[in-house]
């Protein structure tokens, strides 16, 4: 059986390779993550004190393409950012104010204005 978060359904931001970023309503569950990112093998990292980035493990080795930089982090494939609930160690939804800040970091707009 797969363990439920406490939040039962999240927001979250999902970029895919070449698309704009969007937000989506998920399961908050480990299936439904690993479905939405194309793996089975996911790595949660925490990007900062308030979100996480949940990718493909294998990315790399898979030689996905590079999908975007955060902060000079190439992540590669599919990923998500989720809100970070560190008391509970748990993923919860996006604030609207992460999410916009979100959309305009990683707009695809913007990425191909960064010199790399």
């Amino acid at each position: 059986m797969v363990k439920i978060g406490i939040e039962l359904r999240m927001t979250v931001m999902i970029v895919e390779q070449g698309r704009e970023p969007y937000t989506e309503r998920i399961w908050n569950d480990l299936d439904t993550l690993r479905k939405r990112i194309g793996n089975s093998n996911i790595e949660v990292i925490e990007y900062d004190k308030e979100t996480l980035i949940i990718y493909d493990s294998e990315a790399l080795a898979n030689n996905l393409p590079i999908n975007r930089y955060l902060n000079g982090l190439a992540i590669r494939g599919t990923f998500i950012i989720a809100g970070n609930n560190s008391k509970e160690l748990d993923f919860i939804s996006l604030t609207d104010e992460q999410i916009e800040e979100y959309t305009e970091m990683l707009s695809l707009n913007r990425e191909e204005g960064l010199e790399l």
